[in-house]
């Protein structure tokens, strides 16, 4: 396939606020919903519509004159005329408590949104503007994708590591499956290589693409006649097939002949591009895009992507580039290692504690509903304690991640002070015994704080054999001798 580049430049007055979404109109035209504090919706350099709020869903009617979109914590399902590339407001349809994807019934007949943080389908008629159903789903459903015979939809569920599968009339599910971490987007395809090197499983209809935005892998499912879900392949779209996590695959889109697979990676800032023409996918390269592509889809010849840290919407070129992961850092180990973390910010929070800040941060992160320890945001590799106690390490935490007085991750809870006042006594207790943990963390807010801790472990027996790091994850890391706990560039 053969790409159009268009220069990033050519869209610098197109103002966006953190841009979740991407869909084309039957004439070709791309419009962009923003999710930021500055919420909107567009035709790409045409007018935007402002918002109250909204966030992931973007969809149009089967005939192409009506968009619905997702209101975020508004709670609303957004309707809109359009026409020769202008959006009209139509009305607000009030659905549940924070609305994220939203996606039509084949027929257009229904509305289906996803209460986010209700962990429910939330069922409209467009007619009406009125709920006529609420289903259940799995936690934090992400995306809705419909089966096209209309009977049934996928729900990908970011907190469960699952795809589910439910029936359209009562919301019954009728199958699941249990992928990698951080499902999130998906893309269905009617098109099935022939090749005598398939695998039994691969006997299906369609084969649902599936990205996990807490590994390195895309997921192909296939999807029977009988609707049995069944996994065929595992795609690896990181630069070598022991890189470290923080790819953060976290959307997707297909050509038009549905043979090549286009993969946002958002941390990597790349769109990963797989041919998935034969029974196993292959990963052609690596497409250079904007801060944190959090959307893609293809028009034509074009393939568009949305970049959320960027706030603009581009075309890619056809020029590969390379991935490569930074190496390790080669330090001496130190025997006792001090890590300082000084940022309570969630997304600095999460990269000085889990190497990355996972997509729920970055997507949800700034929002009052915001909570940091909900169990979609554990990091790729979860936290360093994780990775030291792997190790055979000792920890001890003094009030990083900790609310009400208390670890935010429970396996940390035994190791873990509410703040950083109790140190003081507990080194002199340490210097007393002679032994003190392998790595402390401690949270300080100060520069002076910072002062007096670098002061009393000078005094201690420990000052020769200690490193004090600040919101240096990598350096601590290749101190202690840890793996990488993701990929770093």
């Amino acid at each position: 396939m053969k790409f159009a580049l268009f220069l990033a430049a050519a869209l610098s007055s197109f103002a966006l606020d953190f841009p979740m979404s991407l869909a084309v109109a039957p004439d070709g035209r791309v419009l962009v919903l923003s999710g930021g504090a500055k919420a909107s919706i567009s035709v790409v350099n045409g007018a935007e519509l402002p918002l109250p709020d909204a966030w992931l869903g973007l969809t149009f009617s089967p005939n192409g004159k009506m968009v619905y979109a997702g209101g975020g914590s508004r709670g609303v399902v957004y309707e809109f005329s359009y026409a020769q590339g202008e959006l009209k407001l139509v009305r607000e349809m009030k659905a549940g408590d924070f609305i994220g994807d939203v996606a039509l019934s084949p027929d257009g007949h229904l509305v289906y949104a996803a209460d986010l943080l209700a962990n429910a389908i939330i069922v409209i008629n467009p007619q009406s503007a009125r709920v006529i159903d609420r289903f259940k789903t799995g936690r934090r459903p992400y995306r809705i994708l419909f089966h096209p015979d209309g009977r049934s939809y996928f729900v990908s569920s970011w907190a469960d590591a699952s795809v589910y599968q439910y029936n359209t009339v009562n919301g019954e599910e009728i199958g699941r499956i249990r992928l990698g971490s951080h499902p999130t987007d998906m893309v269905l395809s009617s098109y099935q290589p022939q090749s005598p090197d398939a695998p039994a499983t691969s006997n299906s209809k369609y084969r649902l693409f599936v990205a996990a935005a807490n590994t390195n892998e895309v997921f192909t499912v296939g999807i029977g006649d009988n609707k049995t879900m069944n996994l065929i392949e595992t795609i690896h779209v990181a630069p070598a097939p022991l890189s470290p996590l923080g790819m953060t695959p976290s959307a997707l889109a297909l050509s038009a002949d549905q043979k090549h697979l286009y993969v946002a990676c958002s941390d990597a800032d790349v769109v990963a591009s797989v041919d998935v023409s034969d029974v196993r996918g292959v990963v052609e390269g690596f497409l250079p895009a904007g801060a944190y592509p959090a959307a893609v889809r293809t028009s034509g010849d074009r393939v568009w992507v949305a970049n959320a840290r960027g706030n603009t919407v581009d075309t890619l070129g056809e020029t590969f580039r390379p991935v490569a992961d930074t190496p390790p850092l080669d330090l001496a180990p130190a025997e006792h290692v001090i890590y300082v973390v000084r940022d309570t910010l969630p997304e600095p929070l999460m990269r000085a504690i889990g190497g990355v800040a996972p997509d729920y941060t970055v997507k949800l992160g700034g929002r009052p509903n915001f909570n940091i320890g909900d169990p979609a945001n554990i990091p790729p590799a979860g936290y360093l304690w994780t990775n030291a106690l792997a190790a055979g390490l000792s920890v001890r935490d003094y009030g990083v991640f900790v609310r009400d007085g208390k670890a935010i991750d429970p396996a940390a809870r035994a190791f873990t002070k509410p703040d950083a006042s109790a140190f003081p006594e507990d080194l002199k207790q340490f210097d007393a015994s002679g032994v003190m943990p392998r790595l402390i963390l401690v949270q300080i807010s100060s520069d002076e704080a910072l002062a007096s801790l670098k002061s009393a472990v000078a005094k201690s027996r420990f000052a020769a054999k200690t490193e004090i790091v600040v919101g240096d994850l990598r350096r601590v890391e290749a101190l202690l001798g840890l793996h990488p706990m993701t990929r770093k560039d």
